[in-house]
């Protein structure tokens, strides 16, 4: 017994190893979000429910990502798969991934899915990438998908585990972002608390970067042009440089009234902050709050 307790203690304190620990800046800046300024969405996404997102046994479009069109002044979300009934994962297809109006919160388009390529999806972040008129999302059983929005095909797929990222169903990828500033994508592993950055190819081929761990599971990712890069967990946004060195926290307040903040945006000009709520819905909130954003790190 004594032996087997050794070996036990020595793959954790590899794995642990394996992973760059939080970095933080000795300046560091804690502050908290300002909500003066509030807008709220989500009647599109309680409208693709009763399109029959779901299948009648989840009845709340959860919320996982977002990221706003700025062109046309519309936001995509996505339904995230959660065990409604204890242990199962499969039953409340099609899930969908939404594109709804700012100006009016309803439905532009909508993209259903069931499976893919012969493998069930939990699709739960998502990120423009480096050409237009793609969408990539990032998917908790460690897939990431590049999704063709004129005709809502999935055109290219990448597998984590080619990269030795494994996770329980339902612990995987919850935060996607890609960086103009490095050419590179970083994803949040919900079950490792990390933040792993990976350069995707044609062909399936993911290149590992690098990776550091956050005080939290990482629920969003947003990269800003400046090359920062903003984590998401569910009650703090923390601010890092591109190479994890952690900069600035920023508390969110209970008085905002989110129960699962899951998904961040900050829009080109640093006037809005958007964050997804994957279970606001259920508690008589909101999916997505747009928020006037004060850039508390600077």
């Amino acid at each position: 017994m004594k032996n087997q307790q050794l070996i036990a203690f020595a793959i954790v304190i590899a794995l642990l190893s394996s992973c760059t620990s939080v970095i933080i800046d000795e300046n560091l800046i804690s502050t908290t979000l300002s909500y003066s300024n509030v807008q709220t969405f989500g009647n599109a996404l309680a409208d693709q429910i009763a399109a029959g997102d779901g299948a009648g046994i989840d009845n709340t479009f959860r919320n996982s990502g977002v990221v706003i069109d700025e062109s046309d002044d519309t936001y995509f979300a996505v339904n995230g798969v959660h065990p409604v009934n204890r242990g199962d994962y499969t039953s409340y297809y099609p899930k969908s991934v939404v594109k709804a109006s700012l100006q009016t919160d309803e439905i532009v388009k909508a993209y259903s899915f069931t499976s893919l390529n012969g493998h069930e999806t939990d699709m739960e972040a998502l990120t423009f990438g480096p050409e237009d008129n793609y969408l990539y999302i990032g998917d908790e059983y460690n897939y990431i998908y590049q999704m063709n929005l004129a005709s809502g095909q999935i055109e290219q797929e990448w597998d984590l585990a080619s990269i030795d990222v494994s996770t329980n169903t339902d612990k995987g990828i919850e935060a996607i972002t890609y960086s103009a500033a490095t050419g590179t994508f970083f994803v949040g592993i919900q079950a490792l608390a990390t933040v792993i950055e990976v350069r995707l190819q044609k062909g399936g081929t993911v290149t590992k970067v690098n990776e550091f761990t956050v005080a939290g599971s990482p629920s969003g990712l947003f990269a800003h042009p400046d090359g920062t890069l903003y984590v998401l967990t569910f009650s703090t946004i923390y601010r890092f440089t591109k190479d994890g060195t952690q900069t600035c926290e920023i508390v969110i307040p209970d008085g905002l009234g989110m129960t699962r903040p899951d998904g961040i945006y900050i829009d080109s000009n640093n006037e809005f902050i958007y964050l997804a709520d994957s279970q606001g819905p259920l508690y008589d909130g909101h999916s997505l709050y747009k928020i006037a954003w004060t850039q508390p790190c600077q």
